[in-house]
């Protein structure tokens, strides 16, 4: 339901902000991160950034705003202490399947943009990206639009919790990360294949699958 008097869309208990001049992504004058243009470059693995957290708790009230009721969970690498990665801020987003259209546009009027590689994602589960500054470092950030039933939202929690937990569990994805690297697999596509059969064993091990 679109209310016209506050300029908000709401459905199942989301609002989502429309319009109100955000569709440059600057943020001047709103104190939120400013989402630049992605570009895709070559994986590297970069060693642990005690900085990741604070950026993506930003990140998490930027979206919060745009689309209230929702709230980004930080996930991946960069969300695990002492793990070394790709340094791409993950984020969750578990939303109503039906909601999962206007959400994304929602998220494109404030700066995040479109998948660069077409229909890697479907648009029923949609990543959208972009890169933010912070403190003169260069973020690349990903959010994914999972509908909040998916059992993926419990899986890419489960996965990120086991490697908090679990520091044989982390070495070994850090060992397996560097490998690939090493092998002269820096295609982001290729590289998260590469990673594929070590993420389901143990999504299994740990009973999600």
């Amino acid at each position: 339901m679109f209310c016209h008097s506050s300029g908000w869309m709401s459905a199942a208990g989301v609002g989502v902000r429309s319009g109100g001049g955000a569709g440059d992504g600057s943020g001047r004058g709103s104190g939120r991160p400013v989402i630049e243009a992605y570009h895709r470059a070559p994986v590297q693995v970069r060693d642990p950034d005690p900085r990741s957290p604070a950026v993506a708790e930003s990140l998490g009230r930027m979206i919060s705003d745009a689309v209230p009721g929702l709230r980004a969970e930080h996930v991946g690498s960069s969300a695990v202490p002492d793990l070394a990665g790709k340094g791409t801020i993950d984020l969750l987003l578990p939303t109503p399947a039906e909601q999962v259209a206007e959400v994304a546009e929602a998220l494109q009027a404030i700066g995040f943009q479109p998948q660069s590689v077409p229909r890697t994602f479907p648009d029923s589960r949609p990543m959208l990206q972009g890169v933010v500054r912070h403190r003169e470092r260069r973020y690349r950030v990903h959010v994914h639009i999972v509908p909040d039933a998916s059992p993926e939202v419990l899986e890419l929690r489960g996965f990120r919790d086991a490697l908090r937990s679990d520091g044989s569990l982390r070495r070994d994805y850090e060992d397996l990360k560097r490998s690939i690297v090493a092998r002269g697999v820096t295609n982001a596509g290729d590289f998260t294949q590469a990673k594929r059969d070590f993420i389901i064993a143990t999504l299994r091990r740990l009973g999600f699958r």
